[in-house]
């Protein structure tokens, strides 16, 4: 049996909960497209490039997806879906081990088996990544590819070409 929690680990288990279950309020107030009470802060890879990083969408995708729009969301940036769900479900846990007053989880030894899976996850996160560039130039998603710029617009044009539309050289 381990032995219970000690006040302070409970005080800071209540506010890191509560610092999950505030961010995850803010998203589904606050309109990432229409209102922010701050000023937004562009993502450096699609100033640069035009094309989105792997996570762009995926504020505006939590937001659909905590106001019940799972296709919305879907479009914007699957990403949130796990994304969400694995910060309720630590919010969870950290309020579960409030109440009983006993850690159910090694926190410390939870990360660091995490720490060891960080390169598969960050493949994953590169292989999500094309896909997320693709269907974002083509299906179109003008709220996270700019076709102002340059290189965005040069890769909208290669893949629309007939040579990459259908695997055969122009004549």
């Amino acid at each position: 049996m381990t032995p219970p929690l000690l006040p302070h680990e409970r005080r800071i288990r209540l506010g890191a909960a509560g610092l999950f279950l505030l961010g995850i309020a803010l998203v589904a107030w606050i309109d990432p497209r229409t209102r922010l009470p701050f000023p937004a802060v562009p993502c450096g890879f699609r100033t640069l490039t035009g094309l989105p990083c792997p996570f762009c969408g995926g504020t505006r995708a939590a937001h659909a997806l905590l106001h019940g729009d799972l296709a919305g969301a879907a479009h914007l940036n699957p990403l949130a879906y796990p994304a969400l769900a694995l910060a309720l479900a630590v919010a969870a846990v950290l309020l579960f081990e409030v109440i009983r007053r006993q850690r159910i989880v090694d926190w410390e030894r939870s990360i660091h088996r995490i720490a060891r899976f960080a390169p598969l996850i960050a493949a994953l996160v590169v292989a999500w990544w094309i896909p997320h560039i693709l269907l974002a130039i083509r299906t179109p998603k003008p709220e996270l590819v700019d076709l102002k710029n340059p290189i965005a617009a040069c890769l909208k044009q290669a893949l629309e070409s007939p040579a990459a539309g259908n695997g055969t050289n122009a004549r």
